[in-house]
């Protein structure tokens, strides 16, 4: 039987699981990125480079599956003129309109802040090309990586009064200005295109994202200059992972630690508490056969009764169970002799 005296009970802190399950997130998305950008690195670096005038019959499955062609962007029809440079043509338009603002965050300063308003494309059919050689792009918009060059861009400042002012400031958003954008794959540029080789019915061979889910890449870079890149964004999540994963490890090793001393601790307690039922039994039992208890076996209260509470953590057993219900019941603020504020008492 336990007999609890008012204390302070302290719940156990779950700070270390929330950084451990934030680092378990982080370390996810790190590893699951590295293991991306290593196995495009891979495909890239074993694309089968089609040639100046590839046979498509000639191809193996698996470079049919994942190939590289570089070539002169050429529009198959009528191209897309720039709305911002009527002298530039292109294929692919891409037109955005951004709203920059600074706005305060949850710690009292204020930061920039980028938000697209509107983002639209107009893409027309176009072909890569080098000499006689003719391969046909598809589905471009559906590549990973699409280069294109910036043609235009003008940012436009807000013009705000003074209540402007002062309601962006209470509201802690305040608006910078208006950002248009408008970039194209222009005509003439060189592109690296990898993905899928295929050919239509008319025997025109066409590059489009692979059935397999490989990387489809529309990029100015070259292939050696795409792999650098590839392989330096592997390199830099591959540290990333290596980071978190150690972070994750002293944080389970310091969870675990804790676990293992308070299962410790709990097991010392218990074989105190069954030492201790024991010393009890002995003592009511001495008493029933007349035997006469020492002035260090009595309460320190009634002075008659033998001591058989245990107060906790100090360990003292000072007091009969009589006495100490009768502080509980009354809300003592301390027991004889004890000086601490916070105890448990228990009944061996």
């Amino acid at each position: 039987m336990e007999c609890w005296c008012p204390i302070i009970v302290m719940s156990e802190s779950w700070g270390e699981y929330v950084v451990l399950g934030l680092d378990a997130i982080i370390f996810g998305i790190c590893s699951h990125v590295y293991w991306n950008y290593s196995f495009s690195s891979s495909l890239v670096e074993k694309a089968h480079r089609l040639g100046i005038n590839p046979i498509f019959d000639n191809l193996s499955d698996e470079d049919k599956f994942y190939s590289a062609y570089q070539g002169e962007v050429k529009a198959l029809g009528k191209s897309i003129k720039s709305l911002n440079s009527p002298d530039v043509s292109g294929v692919i338009q891409r037109l955005t309109i951004r709203e920059h603002s600074i706005a305060r965050n949850s710690s009292g300063f204020w930061s920039d802040q980028k938000n697209t308003i509107q983002e639209a494309y107009n893409v027309v059919p176009f072909v890569l090309e080098r000499g006689r050689m003719v391969v046909e792009i598809v589905d471009p918009l559906n590549a990973e990586l699409l280069d294109l060059d910036t043609v235009h861009n003008k940012f436009e400042t807000s013009k705000m009064g003074f209540l402007d002012s002062f309601v962006g400031f209470f509201y802690g958003v305040r608006q910078r200005g208006i950002e248009t954008t408008e970039e194209m794959m222009k005509e003439g540029s060189v592109i690296t295109a990898i993905g899928e080789v295929s050919k239509d019915n008319q025997g025109l061979l066409q590059l489009s994202s692979s059935s397999r889910g490989y990387p489809y890449f529309l990029t100015s870079m070259p292939i050696t200059s795409l792999l650098r890149k590839l392989e330096e964004q592997k390199r830099t999540y591959k540290w990333l992972t290596y980071l978190f994963g150690s972070i994750g490890l002293v944080i389970s090793y310091k969870i675990l630690k804790n676990w293992y001393e308070k299962r410790k601790e709990k097991l010392r307690d218990e074989e105190l508490k069954r030492k201790l039922q024991e010393t009890r039994k002995e003592r009511r039992k001495n008493a029933r056969t007349g035997h006469e208890l020492q002035e260090n076996e009595c309460c320190v209260v009634c002075k008659e009764n033998p001591k058989e509470i245990i107060l906790l953590p100090c360990g003292h057993v000072l007091l009969t169970a009589k006495i100490v219900k009768i502080y509980c019941r009354t809300g003592a603020a301390h027991l004889p002799t004890i000086t601490s504020p916070q105890y448990t008492v228990i009944r061996p």
